[in-house]
């Protein structure tokens, strides 16, 4: 794709991430990475990175551009039946559209233009940026507008076989088959991308099946439906990266949010206590209420609104309730197809390679040395691997720190959290600290191997990230 200047229709230039949908717009700048207002897209240096899912500055296009291709896509269709072969004893079979599934496609394509490939999903496949999920109710935008590409576009742009609205009853590895409500799907090479949930847990109440839990494009779209009609109350269950994430996004929508927590701060184990605490500021600032140290009992309906039982014993009146306790990988269909799993899908970090030795694994459900990764730019390392892999190349899995950026435009915030293999063995280090801006490194042997940044100091990040990743390596072997 071109990267030819462009302006929206208010004159001001704006190029799109295609892999998130974060938005460059040249009057304001990256600030935060650097780059002042004013600069031009085309005068970014070329190792900047999308502040949000850190893909590279060739991952942008204009926001003219992302339109003709939004329009060339034409609305969603749900599709009854898969143009082309299903499967085959040669194919390779993709289960999960998600961007790990596509992203695998997209690998094999551009090193293999002839292996049949054959994408399987439950949903109908079409292609968004799942981190735009928590912020697009604060820029108003709906379910629809959220949506890059159909999948039978996506799919027919990659010469790929699309079978949507499909479920994965069974895997038989013995076999190389799929068992699917529409018939046996035989494979030559099979990649699980089947993602994450929800956590969930069991709340009373008689109103507790109407918790909402925002993880896909469907579950976004109910949400916004609960949201019509005006100004709503609503309560956070959960207040890691996700909680907060949409609580800033609910409040910049014009909505009162409620955060309840069973830990005594925000963030959870992200995050140093002083720059949790500095986010609390920030979150208070706005009028968003935290609740520590209690979540929700049961959930009680009262005359169309709720009443949440806390389990303090308190209670609070909402309008709606949402879970974001955090994400644990899919893994019952590989687990019943007898492959090995722990928290996740246990796969080799040299190949993604499961215990069957023609199963492959990537995304939110793998878990490589005891680790699963819910970030974009992991999971696209992990899709090279895998391609790599199937068309005959090495390109192991790099098990490299990962950087966090947290959304949460009341104060930027960038975090590092040490390898757990090391976690036990420093500390965090107060290194700067004034007002909201702050610097703490996690020190493991005077080597740099974490860090968490806020205010104007999340410009270090792409820095300290380097720092980390050579340090870091070494302590992790030797652990």
């Amino acid at each position: 794709m071109t990267m030819s200047s462009t302006t929206t229709s208010a004159g001001t230039p704006r190029w799109i991430c295609t892999v998130c949908g974060w938005i460059y717009d040249e009057n304001e700048g990256d600030p935060d990475s650097g780059i002042l207002p004013g600069t031009r897209f085309e005068d970014i240096p070329d190792d900047w990175s999308c502040p949000l899912c850190g893909v590279t500055k060739s991952d942008f296009i204009t926001l003219d551009e992302y339109a003709a291709l939004r329009a060339a896509s034409a609305p969603t269709v749900r599709p009854r039946r898969a143009r082309g072969q299903v499967g085959g004893s040669d194919a390779v079979v993709i289960v999960g559209s998600g961007v790990a599934g596509w992203t695998v496609a997209e690998q094999i394509r551009a090193r293999d233009p002839d292996r049949p490939i054959t994408l399987i999903t439950a949903d109908d496949g079409c292609v968004y940026p799942k981190p735009a999920l928590s912020m697009a109710i604060g820029q108003g935008r709906d379910a629809d507008e959220l949506v890059e590409m159909s999948g039978a576009v996506k799919a027919k742009s990659l010469n790929v076989t699309l079978q949507a609205l499909t479920r994965i009853m069974a895997i038989k590895p013995q076999a190389r088959r799929l068992v699917t409500p529409r018939g046996s799907v035989n494979y030559g090479d099979l990649v699980l991308a089947l993602g994450a949930s929800q956590r969930r847990r069991d709340f009373g109440g008689d109103a507790a099946d109407g918790i909402l839990r925002v993880n896909d494009l469907a579950s976004y779209r109910r949400l916004r439906e609960r949201l019509d009609g005006g100004a709503k109350h609503v309560t956070l269950i959960g207040a890691g990266l996700i909680g907060v994430e949409l609580a800033e996004d609910l409040r910049a929508g014009g909505h009162a949010v409620t955060l309840l927590d069973l830990g005594d701060q925000l963030l959870g184990r992200l995050a140093p206590a002083p720059i949790a605490a500095r986010l609390l500021d920030a979150l208070k600032a706005k009028d968003i209420q935290f609740k520590p140290g209690v979540s929700l009992a049961s959930l009680e309906s009262n005359a169309g609104r709720y009443t949440v039982l806390l389990t303090n014993g308190r209670a609070l009146e909402t309008d709606l309730v949402v879970s974001a306790m955090g994400l644990v990988p899919n893994i019952d269909l590989a687990q019943k197809a007898g492959l090995r799993v722990n928290r996740g899908v246990i796969a080799s970090a040299d190949d993604l390679r499961t215990s069957d030795p023609h199963i492959f694994t990537v995304g939110d459900c793998a878990e490589i040395d005891g680790r699963s990764y819910f970030y974009i730019e992991p999971i696209r390392r992990q899709a090279a691997t895998v391609a790599a892999t199937l068309c005959g190349e090495h390109r192991p899995f790099e098990r490299h720190p990962v950087a966090i950026r947290v959304k949460t435009p009341s104060l930027p915030l960038n975090l590092c959290p040490p390898d757990l293999s090391v976690a036990d063995l420093g500390g965090w280090h107060e290194k700067t600290a004034d007002g909201a801006d702050c610097r703490m490194d996690f020190l493991v042997h005077q080597q740099l191997v974490g860090y968490a940044l806020a205010g104007s100091c999340v410009t270090q990040s792409e820095s300290l990230q380097r720092a980390v990743i050579a340090s870091a390596s070494s302590l992790v072997s030797a652990a």
